[in-house]
């Protein structure tokens, strides 16, 4: 028997998909809650304040390629299928663990470059 919500229905039948996604409260249990015990500095708190900003936010979600800010066309960072495109009768025989894990190994970058963090080209130099 799977889980209910409070008022005993499924939860997969209690979702609202209309109800807009909380990013702050998403943003500060990565950034505070699962590296801010981790973290010592404040300027290092603070950076990852703006990267959790930065990346989750409804452009995450967005149909289109998802890109960080300050970066080229011409750089993978994309959902790796169209699934709105993809009609077939059990989407999950198609859409396993390993199917996204091949395209991703087949189509993403195994380094990414330091404007994809927002920092200066001379930061790879330095590391």
């Amino acid at each position: 028997m799977g889980q209910t919500n409070e008022e005993g229905k499924p939860i997969d039948e209690a979702f609202d998909k209309k109800t807009p996604i909380p990013w702050p409260a998403i943003q500060s249990l990565i950034a505070d809650c699962n590296y801010g015990g981790r973290i010592t500095d404040n300027m290092d708190r603070r950076l990852i304040g703006v990267y959790a900003r930065e990346i989750f936010n409804d452009n995450l979600v967005s149909a289109e390629r998802w890109k960080p800010n300050n970066t080229d066309e011409n750089m993978n960072y994309m959902y790796p299928f169209d699934e709105t495109a993809f009609k077939h009768p059990d989407p999950t025989q198609v859409f396993t663990p390993s199917f996204f894990y091949e395209e991703l190994m087949a189509k993403m970058n195994d380094l990414d470059p330091p404007e994809v963090y927002g920092q200066y080209i001379n930061a790879e130099i330095s590391s």
